[in-house]
């Protein structure tokens, strides 16, 4: 097997993971924890904010629209989910082989 096309497929497959991963403990926390749902949602929104007050106006203000408005707020969240639980398993990987070898 070639390696561009190994580390090609390993990178797909740990980005598929963790996504379905994401998705999976939102669905859980969704019956299980809504109040960590909650939180979750009160802190994004609450950097969409933030953010958004950083730029001059008008294009804080637009900033902020398009993301409540059109939906960019729940692809922002997902988003962020993503990248947390990407962090979380890679630093579970490099903590690991360090303890290993």
């Amino acid at each position: 097997m070639h390696p561009e096309l190994k580390n090609w497929a390993h990178v797909h497959v740990f980005r598929v993971s963790t996504a379905l991963v994401t998705i999976l403990l939102l669905a859980l926390g969704f019956f299980f924890r809504p109040d960590l749902l909650t939180w979750w949602l009160r802190t994004t929104m609450g950097l969409i904010e933030m953010a958004s007050g950083l730029l001059p106006y008008p294009w804080g203000d637009q900033f902020e629209i398009a993301l409540r408005s059109i939906g960019g707020h729940i692809w922002f969240q997902i988003t962020l989910a993503i990248i947390l639980v990407r962090v979380v398993a890679w630093f579970t990987a490099v903590t690991y082989k360090e303890l290993s070898a």
